[in-house]
């Protein structure tokens, strides 16, 4: 199974990350080495793994013959949630840091996919296409394969549809603060990256007739990342969100570049890139300096997650 953006095309919800920090000076304490996960198909198949910023000390999380992809880091860094089709449908679960304790939380038909912890960890955001009812005059009209954002109490299991207009809805990217959501659409006819206000009300942030996909809310709130083909090829875009200008391509690589993660303080961007001949997985200053890989495999890596800043 590989994912909507992850350079394979659309299909099944496809579609890893590191850096070195700065020496401290001795008075310092040294900056924690967080880690990034990602899915990766150096197995044969797709699993979860986890590995340094620097790239090193890679974990396999899930070894299971089913997909299991697009990892999501809770707020606490202690839990991860991700897809998997272990039970035959693309479906969520959750596992602790290590791989142990996995627990399914979904079970709604058709599929359901790319987990987003909310910031409180009390909400994971996620795309389905199970079918759902909305009220019209005289009774209510059943809607089906259709896929919408969702999400799910972490705690209760009690799940809610959060957008509802028709098109295919995916890759919900909640603001720092939780009150907003950033989310990949094709309802006008293309995929452009919306922002959901509240409730119905929406914004078209990018409104260009190439694919926009992939959104990242940056750390501070202020920025939006996202992946784009509008000059041929695909390449990773900056958004402004304080700003009227166009975004900002910061990539300007002719490969395919992709699936943007902001690192905690937000100085970093890791993203997937088919520059070296196949997909694997970099980190570059947020302005676009400073490339460097940090996966090395003849499988293909796609959708790293660093690991958040957390007590």
């Amino acid at each position: 199974m590989k994912l909507l953006g992850s350079h394979r095309g659309a299909g099944a919800v496809a579609v890893g990350l590191a850096l070195m920090l700065a020496a401290c000076s001795r008075n310092q304490a040294a900056p924690e080495n967080r880690r990034i996960a990602f899915e990766t198909y150096r197995d044969g198949n797709a699993e979860v793994y986890l590995m340094n910023e620097d790239g090193s000390e890679l974990i396999n999380l899930t070894q299971n013959e089913g997909y299991d992809g697009t990892p999501a880091w809770s707020p606490d860094g202690q839990r991860i949630a991700f897809t998997s089709e272990r039970t035959g449908n693309p479906e969520i679960f959750v596992m602790s840091v290590d791989g142990s304790q996995v627990e399914q939380l979904t079970d709604g038909g058709g599929f359901n996919v790319v987990p987003e912890w909310s910031p409180d960890g009390q909400r994971i955001l996620f795309a389905s296409n199970r079918s759902y009812s909305i009220p019209m005059e005289g009774g209510e009209v059943r809607i089906p394969d259709n896929p919408k954002l969702w999400a799910i109490d972490y705690g209760s299991g009690e799940v809610e549809r959060i957008t509802g207009q028709l098109g295919l809805d995916m890759y919900g990217s909640w603001s720092p603060d939780g009150k907003q959501i950033v989310f990949m659409t094709v309802r006008d006819g293309n995929s452009e990256i919306y922002l959901l206000l509240d409730e119905e009300q929406v914004q078209n942030l990018t409104q260009n007739p190439a694919r926009d996909l992939n959104p990242a809310w940056s750390p501070d709130g202020g920025k939006i990342a996202f992946m784009s083909d509008r000059e041929g090829n695909m390449e990773i875009y900056i958004f402004d969100l304080e700003s009227d200008g166009e975004p900002i391509n910061i990539t300007h690589h002719p490969a395919n570049d992709g699936d943007p993660d902001w690192s905690p303080d937000g100085s970093k961007i890791a993203f997937t890139s088919d520059r070296d001949g196949n997909i694997e997985i970099y980190v570059m200053n947020a302005d676009g300096s400073d490339v460097q890989r940090l996966t090395h495999h003849p499988g293909d890596d796609f959708h790293p997650r660093w690991e958040p800043a957390h007590p």
